[in-house]
């Protein structure tokens, strides 16, 4: 079989049709099938949708009452951009009430197909009205409008409800009528609610943002319901930080399970792949199928830990540097030099797809990142303080970024910002001396940490993108 042969899968988790015949479980896996987790927390890349999935077909296998909800971009565009809604009424406990009428309308359909009998009959009638009357997949930002025309009826803003307005808010989303039914209902069933997708169209907004914390309220209300309802919401990592930081009940929100991946589970979740591509065509992958595709070494490194060093250790990129490698082996054997030659462009894509992931947090960064590449071109990747100073400071002079965020630490000339910024998106970490002349290196993923800066890396992944170099030679 040919390296050039094998297909990692799509990028996507929800268009790869074999996901689930390569999945690798783990103990994340075990806490959410318990119900012991309710909001999923991850980096973009981490996995967030395939264990969505996995979760999906688990309890579709145990006969349980599940529904999947991913909003498309436009939907929560057209939601976060909607002025009546920016103006008048775009508060979370808005948000929180439509998120409900939609996520009990939603479970009253999928609970009443399985209802049978003489079981709550006048509810599974009720369901069955609303599958009816408003199809099975009513979109969410038909629930928005239907709510928003309700309210504007009786008012113009949200605000002039007064005291009165979560009183309205259930009344015009009919939330005891809803929940009467439901309660009837999930007796005899478990239901699972899991939503995702929710950064696509998110833009850090304060209607985006509380579009997003209503959501969790409405989670936890639900929850509360019964024993018989569990709410999955999967989230983006920095997204979900930015939305600590601007709720009171941050509290609520701690129930969390952080997407990590060790070396171990990098490499098994390679290695399935692998084993899935020979098997398909009736060859044996043998006991380590990775060393088929790719050589034990790389240089004096140990090729595993070369390559997830070169990956802020999430899957898609992981996969991302595979695809470059194995579509360029016309061969069967693997080869050092080609995984060598491929880490210019995979590290280039590393650093768009960095720019792109906090595009609203800090918009214009690939702007940053092209001046900075004209002071660190053949330059160490391993810098002092004085040596990062000098180098942002330069591009705080010179990078021609007009973004509020950049022209207030410039208008300051406040380097440590920039400096904790690029070290929050994983592009610099804090190298840290140790006793008997031991040290490493801690990336904002890898740990929690109170960076000092006294010295610092540019993370692999990115070295080869700006052009760096381990040492200047004389």
């Amino acid at each position: 079989m040919l390296i050039s042969e094998i297909v990692w899968g799509d990028d996507s988790a929800e268009r790869d049709p074999n996901l689930m015949r390569y999945f690798i479980s783990n103990t994340a896996l075990d806490r959410l099938k318990r119900f012991q987790k309710t909001i999923i927390v991850g980096r973009k890349g981490s996995g967030k949708s395939a264990l969505r999935r996995k979760l999906v077909a688990d309890f579709t296998a145990l006969n349980y009452a599940v529904v999947e909800l991913t909003p498309s971009y436009n939907v929560i565009r057209n939601i976060v951009s909607d002025k009546d809604i920016a103006n008048n009424y775009g508060e979370e406990i808005f948000f929180q009430y439509v998120w409900l009428r939609h996520l009990i309308q939603a479970a009253l359909v999928e609970i009443g197909h399985k209802s049978r009998g003489s079981l709550a009959k006048d509810s599974h009638e009720y369901a069955r009205r609303i599958a009816i009357d408003q199809g099975t997949n009513k979109d969410l930002l038909e629930s928005f409008v239907d709510v928003l025309n309700r309210l504007k009826i009786k008012a113009g803003k949200l605000g002039e409800f007064g005291i009165q307005v979560e009183n309205v808010l259930k009344e015009e989303c009919e939330i005891n009528i809803l929940e009467y039914h439901l309660k009837q209902l999930i007796s005899e069933y478990n239901l699972v609610i899991i939503i995702d997708d929710l950064d696509l169209g998110w833009d850090n907004s304060l209607i985006a943002n509380n579009m997003l914390l209503g959501l969790m309220a409405s989670a936890n209300y639900l929850q509360a319901l019964s024993n018989n309802i569990h709410v999955f919401i999967c989230i983006r990592e920095d997204v979900y930080q930015m939305l600590l930081k601007q709720t009171q009940h941050s509290d609520k929100m701690r129930d969390t399970e952080n997407l990590r991946w060790d070396t171990n589970g990098l490499s098994n979740l390679l290695s399935e792949r692998i084993r899935f591509n020979y098997l398909a065509k009736d060859i044996d992958p043998g006991i380590e199928p990775f060393l088929k595709v790719f050589p034990p070494t790389i240089g004096t490194s140990n090729i595993i830990n070369w390559m997830i060093e070169r990956t802020l250790k999430r899957p898609r990129e992981l996969l991302q540097l595979c695809k470059q490698y194995t579509e360029r082996n016309e061969s069967s054997i693997p080869d050092a030099d080609l995984l060598k030659q491929v880490e210019l462009t995979y590290s280039n894509w590393k650093l768009d797809d960095l720019c792109t992931e906090y595009r609203y947090q800090y918009p214009g960064l690939e702007i940053i990142f092209n001046c900075a590449k004209t002071k660190l071109y053949k330059q160490k990747y391993h810098l002092l303080r004085r040596e990062i100073e000098e180098i942002l400071l330069s591009i705080l002079i010179e990078a021609e970024c007009e973004r509020e965020w950049f022209t207030a630490i410039k208008d300051k000339t406040d380097i440590v910002s920039l400096l904790k910024i690029l070290w929050e998106i994983g592009f610099l970490g804090d190298f840290i001396k140790g006793g008997a002349g031991g040290s490493k290196i801690i990336y904002s993923l890898s740990e929690p940490h109170d960076p000092q800066f006294i010295e610092v890396q540019i993370h692999p992944c990115f070295r080869k993108a700006m052009g760096t170099v381990e040492r200047i030679r004389s």
